[in-house]
Order: structure tokens, then C-alpha cells, then sequence
């Protein structure tokens, strides 16, 4: 479950940038609740399962893969990429961007289909945008791979 990656604190505050809105989204959701946390979802283009958006804190509608995901600076404990970094036009771009919306401190968790990008290739790219400590699992969700890198404190742009 990739909620047993997460650390919430009161008031934590996470996205999920997917292509295909899952039951992954609910579980997120429901994990943080518990915790007085809130779920942002930022849509890229894909097939998405019809859940209440009404019961996440922000929705936001990507147009294309060579926007943004939703956000702003220093405001998530934790970015989940499910499924889109492979698909962007600019991951580098996407990556950094995504950083910028991180709290010091904090996390960017990428899912992706078993053999979208190469493992070696989402390490490069989260090293040049200065994520730290990066690890890989293939044995955290069936089918997939999950790649964590963290924003350090004090280190590259982490200011």
C-alpha cells in the first residue's frame, strides 16, 4: 500500500498527479482523514474512475503533458506521480516544478507501470532537480514500480 510511505502530522497535505484517477486516490484519502489531512488531485488526460470529487480538497484539470501539475510553492508533504512522468514532455521541467510545490523536508513518491521509464532514468532526473535519498521498490504494488526521493533541508534548492 503506498499509504505505508507516508508520515502524516496533523493537517498533512498531499497531491496526486495521475493519468488514470484510481482506488488509490480513495485510499489516499481515507489514510489522511484520520489525521484531519487533505488529498489535491491534479488530472492529466487519461481514463479516470468516477469518484467524488467533492471529497478531496482541490481538483485541478490538466489540459495536456506539457503543463504543470497543480499547486503552489511549499505546500505539500508529499507529491504522488502516478503514471504521468513517462507521458510529460518535459519530465526535467515537470519534476522541478514539482519540487518547488514541496515543503522542506518533504517527499515525491512516483508510480509507474513495470518498464514505463527506466529506473536508472527517474533516479538521473530526480538527481539533477536535487532530490535526495532516492530508493526504488518493485514489490509495493503489483505491476508497478515505486520511486521515492526526498527534499532535503539545506541542500541544493532545497532554501
Amino acid at each position: 500500500m503506498i499509504t505505508s510511505l507516508l508520515h502524516p502530522t496533523p493537517h498533512t497535505k498531499i497531491m496526486l498527479a495521475t493519468s488514470h484517477l484510481d482506488s488509490m486516490a480513495e485510499e489516499l484519502r481515507v489514510f489522511l482523514s484520520a489525521h484531519d489531512g487533505e488529498v489535491d488531485l491534479s488530472l492529466f488526460p487519461g481514463e479516470h474512475e468516477n469518484l467524488a470529487h467533492d471529497a478531496f480538497h482541490k481538483v485541478f484539470s490538466i489540459k495536456d503533458y506539457r503543463s504543470p501539475a497543480g499547486g503552489v510553492p511549499r505546500d505539500y508533504a508529499a507529491v504522488i506521480v502516478q503514471d504521468v512522468l513517462h507521458l510529460h514532455e518535459s519530465p526535467q521541467k515537470f519534476l522541478q516544478l514539482i519540487y518547488r510545490t514541496l515543503l522542506n523536508a518533504s517527499e515525491i513518491i512516483i508510480v509507474q507501470k513495470n518498464g514505463s521509464m527506466g529506473i536508472g532514468e527517474v533516479e538521473e532526473l530526480l538527481d539533477q532537480v536535487e532530490f535526495r535519498a532516492i530508493n526504488a521498490m518493485s514489490d509495493l504494488i503489483d505491476g508497478h514500480e515505486v520511486i521515492v526521493g526526498k527534499k532535503m533541508h539545506m541542500w541544493g534548492n532545497g532554501l
